[in-house]
């Protein structure tokens, strides 16, 4: 997959679509390439999922437009550029596996190695976009002011996100010192802090100990604990834990072996690429993090592929419901996009519903409609009455969209999350017309986001979905849709 998703950015296929849709005939053409080899090619892009096929035009998929796009703010493009330095090493596995790990590593020159730096942070910063924003949706419940220390932070982009999220608090990011450089070559905010240091060497990580001694409330070690052999690991666990106050939180991020087949495969990537780095198991690394002082552990599971394990001293930290399965449901149901959001990001807007009014053809026709449908005051009310919740993106027909979205209430209803409620996309579907006296299908029948007030566009877009109006009758369509959780 890393061959084919590379050569689709190589060729041009993905620059090419992100600027306008065009047939099959126009990107061969436009790109010279032969007819028979790139049609194959471009359809095995349409089969795995990296492009889109609609009344025979081409189109970025939701995967494409997010982690390929030159232009999103979520592109992992340095990640594909990295990546082939480290592949390489794959081939020598059976090497290592006689020869013994490292034994296949070579010293760098120096300008090597700042090369290799430099696509390493890069592709990194890139990595924790998604991630760190997989990882702070789900720990809740913080306080408003504290203090967060990143061991490994890299460049600080999870500290970048959680600040965002958390501005009353102070952040401080520990990496070696030509890491810290590097990051500190781009605005930083005004309360994250860099603590240049070589974390293997306990006497420099002591004067960062003794600065924070007990005054830590959240501490995290992200993808880090892989690069290092248990005995450094215990070490750096037990050493980085006295910073932290005792009802502080211990987050150890990072790819478990025990959790799924990734972490698996991961610990192979370790083991050739690095002198003793390995995946850990959830029981090796909650073992090392008792022995440090943390009895108490929490398992999160994030969407791609990494876990969040959370120690505390004293009482077992309490994580939300997940809503990971409710999320893969509705990616294995016909959605091509869920994203989990904060509902009170939604805004209902007057002109929305003025536009319902006066320019809709099934205004008045349609009891999911105005004037028939839930008012904007009675609409926030509703939605203060929720603190998360699910954009899902579909496309036609939009019958099926909307049976897709009733069984997504369904299975979060049965899930636990009682006040589950979907608003849908478009004009309720389920007859021709409207009965004049009421509906006839109440069960079925769900509001539109629109006829609400509720500005489509922009909480698509403030959730990383791009959505622009239908300009010809064969643009791609795509239809959005709302499940309000609890």
């Amino acid at each position: 997959m890393f061959c084919v998703m590379s050569e689709a950015v190589n060729s041009g296929i993905i620059d090419r679509l992100d600027e306008a849709d065009c047939s099959v005939a126009e990107l061969l053409a436009g790109l010279a390439l032969q007819p028979e080899e790139g049609w194959r090619f471009i359809e095995t892009l349409v089969n795995v999922g990296l492009l889109e096929e609609y009344e025979g035009r081409l189109f970025l998929s939701r995967f494409s437009r997010s982690f390929l796009s030159r232009t999103s703010p979520t592109s992992q493009r340095m990640v594909l550029e990295f990546e082939p330095t480290l592949m390489k090493n794959w081939g020598r596995l059976g090497e290592v596996m006689r020869e013994g790990q490292g034994a296949q590593l070579r010293e760098q020159s120096d300008a090597d190695y700042r090369e290799r730096l430099r696509l390493f942070q890069q592709a990194m910063s890139e990595a924790a976009q998604i991630r760190s924003r997989e990882l702070w949706d789900v720990l809740t419940g913080l306080p408003e002011q504290g203090t967060i220390i990143d061991i490994g932070a890299g460049e600080g982009a999870y500290l970048r996100e959680f600040l965002a999220r958390h501005p009353g608090w102070r952040g401080i990011a520990c990496d070696l010192p030509d890491v810290c450089a590097q990051a500190a070559t781009s605005p930083l905010p005004h309360n994250l802090s860099f603590h240049p240091c070589n974390i293997l060497e306990r006497q420099e990580l002591a004067t960062l100990v003794a600065q924070h001694r007990g005054m830590v409330d959240l501490l995290l070690f992200s993808n880090l604990c892989h690069c290092y052999s248990p005995d450094e690991n215990r070490t750096l666990l037990e050493q980085a834990g006295e910073m932290l106050a005792d009802d502080g939180l211990f987050v150890v991020h990072d790819f478990y072996r025990d959790v799924n087949s990734f972490g698996a495969l991961y610990d192979l990537h370790m083991l050739v690429n690095t002198y003793n780095g390995r995946s850990y198991s959830t029981v090796e690394t909650a073992t090392l993090l008792v022995k440090a002082g943390f009895p108490h552990h929490s398992l999160i599971e994030l969407p791609s592929s990494s876990s969040a394990l959370v120690a505390t001293r004293t009482v077992p930290y309490q994580p939300a419901a997940s809503l990971f399965a409710l999320k893969n449901h509705a990616l294995d149901n016909g959605f091509f996009a869920a994203v989990e959001f904060d509902p009170s990001r939604i805004r209902s807007e007057a002109w929305v519903r003025a536009k319902c009014s006066y320019g809709c053809s099934q205004y008045g026709k349609r009891w999911s409609c105005p004037p028939h449908a839930m008012d904007q005051a009675g609409f926030e009310e509703l939605i203060g009455c929720y603190s998360r919740a699910l954009l899902v993106v579909g496309q036609p027909p939009l019958r099926d969209f909307q049976e897709k979205l009733l069984g997504l209430e369904k299975e979060a209803f049965l899930g636990g999350f009682k006040k589950a409620l979907v608003f849908s996309g478009g004009p309720c579907c389920w007859c021709d017309s409207c009965d004049d006296i009421r509906c006839r299908f109440p069960e079925k029948r769900r509001p539109s986001l629109e006829s609400c007030g509720c500005d489509v566009f922009a909480l698509a877009e403030s959730c990383g979905i791009p959505v622009t109006p239908l300009r010809n009758s064969d643009d791609f369509v795509q239809y959005v849709g709302l499940l309000l959780v609890d």
